[in-house]
């Protein structure tokens, strides 16, 4: 018997790929005999061919195992749009081959792609799906009680947090006061409101800068950043990982994350991870990593005002930024560290295989 999990290639940027990674690095594939499938990979080919190039490569990998093993589970890792498209096909071959089967859900724009992109038939496709899946993983309680609205079976669904490592952090390098943001640059992720709030508290703060770690439209914000008189104080990293994103992080004084859509931000539980306070908007799974005033802040999506506050609050008080940033590290401890969080993936794939 062998089991597979379908995803983005672990070497990837975003998401899904930072959360295989941190599977790999569990040995949960080793441990639980189960083989990864990169259902999506940077490559030399054109981007359109090489998706559909490593998309039928999985295809026929599933078949391959289907038809010369027996198949177990059948792990897809699910976002909207194209990526639901292809997982549905993956996970509907899998069942003709007797797999059981999980829908792990990370897409923050789901709600919006099943809601107002997609007809009243592929509306019914995408309830097919999940209702035909034999388990489904969210990654919040607020998508938890999303799912629970278009499938049948609420015993189905539940929730597994992300995970990540903790981190020990290198030698604090900067003295001046930094706002960082990681992820990539763009409306979901909030950047202008964050650019915003920071020219709002410049003249409080003359030495604070705000560093944007990550890929997307870097120009249009550096454009933006000089509009507003603040480009020598805003800093561009470019994209940062491994040992960059642990200085930075090293550096912080605060985390900030005002999205309009998540998941559950890998990026908050890294802060959490190495005790940097965070303020962050209450989008997706948020408000399951961060209470408001007690591991950080939290402010509605969209509103700068209350963005620019909540900054200016940890930046003018060191003892309830380091309270809360305490609080975040020990709550990151017990709720969303590989120790807590693979055990459950486990036990998920033995409540379905002994079903099979």
């Amino acid at each position: 018997m062998i089991n597979l999990m379908v995803g983005t290639n672990v070497s990837g940027r975003g998401g899904i790929a930072t959360v295989l990674q941190v599977i790999k690095e569990s040995h949960f594939f080793e441990q639980s005999n189960t083989l990864l499938l990169a259902s999506h990979k940077s490559a030399k080919l054109p981007a359109g061919i090489d998706r559909l190039y490593v998309f039928i490569s999985v295809l026929v990998k599933v078949v391959y195992y289907g038809l010369f093993y027996k198949l177990g589970v059948v792990h897809v890792h699910m976002a909207s749009r194209g990526s639901y498209t292809r997982k549905a096909m993956i996970l509907r071959l899998a069942r003709k081959f007797g797999a059981k089967t999980i829908i792990h859900l990370h897409g923050a724009e789901f709600e919006t792609f099943y809601n107002k992109e997609c007809s009243k038939d592929k509306q019914q496709h995408i309830r097919d799906t999940f209702n035909m899946a034999d388990k489904v993983i969210v990654l919040s309680s607020q998508w938890l009680t999303w799912v629970n609205s278009i499938v049948d079976d609420s015993n189905k669904t539940c929730v597994v947090y992300n995970a990540v490592p903790e981190i020990t952090l290198p030698v604090k390098k900067s003295k001046q006061p930094i706002i960082l943001f990681l992820g990539r640059l763009g409306q979901r992720k909030g950047v202008e409101d964050l650019i915003n709030a920071f020219a709002n508290i410049t003249d409080k703060f003359p030495s604070a800068e705000l560093h944007l770690g990550g890929d997307g439209d870097l120009a249009k914000y550096q454009a933006q950043a000089k509009a507003l008189g603040i480009e020598k104080r805003v800093v561009f990293l470019g994209w940062v990982a491994g040992d960059k994103k642990n200085q930075c992080l090293a550096d912080a004084t605060i985390y900030c994350l005002p999205s309009y859509n998540e998941g559950f931000p890998m990026g908050v539980l890294e802060a959490m991870s190495a005790g940097v306070a965070v303020v962050a908007s209450t989008a997706g799974g948020i408000p399951d990593a961060i209470t408001d005033k007690e591991e950080g802040l939290l402010i509605e999506a969209g509103d700068v005002d209350a963005l620019a506050d909540a900054l200016t609050s940890l930046l003018a008080d060191d003892n309830i930024r380091v309270k809360y940033a305490n609080a975040a590290k020990q709550k990151y401890q017990h709720n969303f560290s590989p120790a807590v969080i693979i055990p459950q993936l486990k036990d998920i794939y033995k409540e379905l295989l002994e079903a099979k």
